[in-house]
């Protein structure tokens, strides 16, 4: 018998779970990926939020946990960049094996 457990928090609800750090997940994959080129991300508005240069010595978590604050952004626009996030990290994987 396969059982499930999910997280909960000590009131016994479940744990809030958090868009944007799923966002700044995503990012932190991407610009660590050897694959990852500025200039070939598609989306706009995800490469407001991705710095010039990647590679695995990156650590603007902080700076970009801040800027998405700063921005308030709404849920369905995290959604959006999360799920641009992951589409480029998968063509980031593509270039880097050919």
């Amino acid at each position: 018998m396969l059982r499930r457990f999910s997280s909960t928090t000590h009131k016994g609800s479940a744990a809030r779970h958090d868009e944007t750090e799923d966002l700044i997940l995503g990012i932190r994959r991407l610009v660590r990926h050897s694959g990852y080129e500025r200039d070939k991300i598609v989306s706009a508005l995800l490469k407001q939020y991705l710095p010039n240069i990647g590679g695995t010595a990156w650590a603007g978590e902080a700076s970009l946990r801040r800027d998405l604050k700063a921005a308030r952004l709404d849920a369905r626009t995290i959604a959006y960049l999360t799920a641009s996030a992951g589409g480029e990290l998968q063509m980031a994987h593509e270039r880097s094996v050919g």
